[in-house]
């Protein structure tokens, strides 16, 4: 059996402002870099964890305030990276009111796509294809992976064989933790959006 820690980044000025990121150079805010600063003390009971992130500023910067704790370095995954919001990217959310691609994201999320960005199928497929080669080199200890609230809907749909449109629902908050036990046929929802007492992980 594997341990998969999902772990969303830290929260930043756009995710207040309803601003859309999806693959921008966005740093943490000051609330960010305490949440992860947080993240990080409590996720030091780990042993021997192995440390991958998103390329995008927001994800990396959050993955290298945990390193100290953790005591080991990050490595980036480019394939965990945030969904491409295409044209839409740097606009705000607000300005999409009403607009047919805009309620595609509810009503068929596995086949939304803002003009020229990605679905969240096309996400899922590289993101689960990300996850299954890290798990697949069988390092002793957890793997965490710091990425975005859509990547880990995808990958948590993935191994508890769910659709796209119910995880869409799921609430992912910033460095929250979302953990599988992951084996080789299947995977068990360990928490979700969770920051609790982490000393079950031992």
């Amino acid at each position: 059996m594997a341990l998969l820690l999902l772990i969303r980044h830290g929260e930043t000025d756009w995710n207040r402002s309803g601003q859309i990121m999806g693959e921008r150079p966005v740093p943490l805010n000051q609330n960010g870099i305490t949440q992860a600063t947080r993240l990080a003390t409590r996720l030091s009971i780990l042993t021997s964890p192995h440390l991958y992130a998103s390329p995008m500023t927001r994800a990396k910067q959050t993955a290298e305030i945990l390193t100290a704790a953790l005591r080991t370095t990050v490595n980036e995954e480019p394939d965990v990276r945030e969904i491409s919001m295409g044209q839409w990217e740097g606009r705000y959310w607000n300005e999409f009111d009403g607009h047919p691609a805009r309620r595609d994201w509810s009503i068929s999320p596995k086949d939304a796509r803002a003009p020229g960005g990605e679905t969240l199928a096309e996400v899922q497929q590289r993101a689960v294809a990300a996850t299954v080669r890290l798990l697949g080199r069988k390092e002793k200890g957890p793997t965490l992976i710091v990425t975005h609230a859509d990547v880990i809907r995808t990958i948590v749909a993935h191994y508890l064989e769910t659709d796209l449109q119910t995880v869409r629902h799921m609430q992912i908050d910033h460095a929250s933790v979302t953990a599988l036990a992951i084996t080789e046929s299947s995977g068990k929802l360990l928490c979700l959006n969770s920051l609790p007492d982490l000393n079950w992980l031992k």
